[in-house]
């Protein structure tokens, strides 16, 4: 029993140092008792930590409350995403504090066939995309990097992926024809 009770006590405390590093549904609501003003905005889903990914599946604006104790206030005069504008500022006008996107995570991909415009935050939240926030089904070892870099061609990729994933989804309006995705200016 002793032996026991010692184990506990140490493995406790490494617990408890863990569990503020994973997101859960009390971080929002902290988020939102700190600022009310967000509670049915944007700013009130799980993008305003998670998008776009920088490390660890956080944004820079996720890494900054975490490197400092999830303390919201501690990081207000950041700018966690670099646009020029600090975190308060970005979060009383209801934008996100860890991404230059003012709204959607919208990526264009430019093409000969057509543009395509990627939907980001549908595709990862939305459930009618059926993915609900996994993104290991798009992002991993034979996936898409999980840092956006436009300089990096995708196509090969995009099509693998994507035109499998729209072919066995079982949502009827999920594109299947080429021109559905690649639009012509």
């Amino acid at each position: 029993m002793k032996r026991f009770i010692t184990c506990v006590l140490l493995v406790f405390p490494v617990l408890i140092s863990v569990a503020p590093a994973f997101a859960t549904p009390g971080i929002m609501k902290r988020f939102i008792a700190v600022y009310p003003a967000v509670a049915e905005s944007q700013l009130a889903t799980c993008r305003t930590c998670h998008m776009p990914v920088i490390s660890s599946s956080l944004n820079g604006y996720a890494i900054a409350l975490r490197d400092n104790g999830l303390d919201f206030k501690a990081i207000e005069g950041l700018d966690s995403d670099g646009d020029g504008r600090g975190n308060l500022e970005e979060i009383s006008a209801k934008e996100l504090p860890g991404s230059q996107a003012g709204a959607d995570e919208l990526f264009l991909f430019t093409a000969r066939m057509g543009n395509v415009t990627f939907n980001h935050e549908a595709h990862s939240l939305d459930p009618a995309y059926g993915i609900n926030g996994k993104c290991v089904t798009c992002h991993g070892e034979n996936g898409f990097p999980r840092r956006f870099d436009d300089t990096v061609t995708l196509q090969k990729m995009a099509h693998e992926i994507c035109k499998e994933c729209h072919k066995n989804s079982g949502n009827e309006n999920a594109p299947k024809q080429c021109r559905q995705c690649h639009i012509k200016n």
